[in-house]
């Protein structure tokens, strides 16, 4: 089977720990928009069962790696996150509330702990471009995540002073981060195009546009500026042009599967978790471009990608059934 043009032979896909738990905890919460509510609960568990056998599972990175090749530990927090923000919106006793709290304390936690042993070193001598992939983006999408869980977190505890200006302050640090790494792939895939990382992650850099569409929104709502409608109409056209770069890089990578799906022969292997992902975020991102702008077109797309984000959740569930299936039935080897 001939490869399409970019893509390298035996290109290792990058260790996502926590890929299922972002991409149905978001569909979790995107449930409601895309007209099936009565799956969000379901969902959110499944994401929590999901992310406990991530945890308990046996073998997991027993070796010293590259700082690179852990960035996709970020999608640890993210999915704490996720799941901090679901349990947030179930409310109720304060068994759940409490629980709510601890994860999202725990992906803050997780944040820093990767920032400091994963990013620093990484800033301190950098790897090059040739390295940036799209697995990059996990990295401010923490940041991000952790502001739209702790501004859920605001709301669920009466507005604790603390938290918002923590909310602020991880919401601007993830948006400059986009911005950053943003700026950074561009000028690598304008000097080496996708060659030598793999296609799936890319999708994180549109996700991670609506993600900080969302978390301006969420924030914005937490810190009502003097200027009052109008300060969050500026907030709307920033966050939209924030959701705009995450659209550019939605048509590429779009345009891109398909291309490489038209060019190959038969699919091999399971199909990853962040374009699942991706599309939650952005569609929680247009919803809140739509929310401070008062724009119905732009609603109207969040409530499309929310769709195709419960869609593209049951393919990639169904895919993934049989690879689990012959895991269950394999007969154990004697050693």
């Amino acid at each position: 089977m001939s490869k399409p043009s970019g893509e390298e032979p035996g290109t290792p896909v990058p260790d996502l720990p926590f890929g299922a738990v972002m991409a149905t905890g978001a569909a979790s919460q995107l449930a409601a928009s895309a007209g099936v509510g009565a799956v969000r609960v379901p969902l959110l568990w499944t994401a929590i069962v999901v992310a406990l056998a991530a945890v308990a599972s046996p073998g997991r990175r027993r070796k010293r790696v590259a700082a690179t090749a852990r960035l996709g530990d970020f999608t640890v927090p993210i999915g704490l996150a996720v799941i901090g923000s679901g349990l947030v919106r179930l409310g109720g006793p304060a068994l759940v509330t409490g629980a709510a709290e601890a994860v999202v304390a725990g992906a803050w936690l997780t944040t820093g702990v990767l920032l400091a042993t994963v990013v620093a070193p990484l800033l301190a001598s950098p790897p090059g471009l040739r390295s940036l992939g799209g697995v990059s983006f996990l990295v401010p999408a923490a940041l991000l995540a952790d502001a739209v869980a702790a501004s859920a977190l605001v709301r669920l505890s009466g507005g604790v002073r603390l938290l918002r200006w923590l909310a602020l302050a991880a919401a601007g640090l993830g948006v400059i981060g986009y911005l950053v790494v943003a700026g950074l792939a561009g000028t690598r895939l304008v000097a080496h195009r996708v060659d030598g990382v793999p296609r799936a992650p890319w999708w994180i850099a549109a996700g991670c546009g609506g993600l900080s569409a969302a978390a301006l929104g969420r924030v914005g709502a937490l810190h009502p500026a003097g200027g009052g409608e109008e300060a969050l109409r500026i907030l709307g056209w920033v966050a939209l042009g924030l959701l705009s770069i995450g659209t550019v890089a939605l048509i590429a990578v779009l345009t891109g599967s398909v291309r490489f799906v038209l060019r190959i022969r038969h699919l091999e292997g399971r199909p990853p978790w962040p374009p699942t992902f991706s599309t939650g975020v952005y569609a929680l991102g247009a919803s809140q471009v739509g929310r401070l702008l008062n724009e119905p077109v732009i609603s109207r797309l969040a409530d499309a990608a929310a769709v195709a984000t419960i869609c593209l959740w049951v393919i990639t569930v169904l895919a993934h059934l049989p690879a689990l299936a012959r895991l269950r039935l394999r007969p154990r080897r004697a050693r």
